[in-house]
């Protein structure tokens, strides 16, 4: 994911340089440098370490792999996990597990499931990995990424399970022949 936040980024770079170029401005060689050498992450995302707990205005789980903190008006900061962590889902609360008013790398997250009927309702503890800076239209974006990506998913076994439905029928229809 951390790949799409580049690409967001360097295709809204671009957009702003070709802009540029078409308005007639002239371009300092320090930025055509720049835009011509090979570009690392960290040209493009700002990793913090810890967030302050006082400023954090909400925390959207956007799936099991990622979790966006609204810090400010336009400030947000993702956290994107290797791997699931079960128990976060969209449009449910969490439990931040940190030390003192800051939530910080390895500290942890759990999903909480307050209709469960089973145990505590909270899901698994995942550490957090770190945080990246990003604007409210990456957030945005990322939210119709993955929607799109289960909209896909869905389809898919969907037509999987047609598909095995049609094989089971053919080889009912093909038994009922033989017999």
């Amino acid at each position: 994911m951390k790949t799409l936040l580049v690409i967001l980024t360097f295709g809204l770079m671009n957009a702003a340089v070709v802009h540029a170029q078409g308005s007639g401005a002239v371009e300092d060689p320090s930025v055509r440098e720049i835009l011509e050498r090979d570009a690392s992450q960290a040209d493009y995302v700002k990793e913090v370490s810890c967030l302050n707990a006082r400023r954090m205005r909400d925390t959207q789980v956007l799936d099991s792999r990622h979790v966006a903190f609204k810090m400010g008006k336009d400030e947000y900061y993702l956290v994107q996990f290797k791997n699931q962590c079960h128990g976060l889902r969209a449009n449910r609360p969490v439990r931040l597990n940190m030390r003192n008013s800051r939530l910080c790398k390895y500290d942890s997250i759990q999903g909480f499931d307050p209709d469960s009927m089973m145990g505590s309702g909270l899901g698994m503890r995942c550490s957090i990995p770190g945080f990246s800076q990003i604007s409210k239209a990456q957030v945005e974006q990322l939210k119709v990424s993955l929607k799109d990506r289960r909209q896909r998913s869905r389809e898919l076994a969907k037509e999987q399970r047609r598909k095995v439905r049609e094989e089971r029928r053919a080889r009912r229809e093909e038994l009922a022949e033989r017999n």
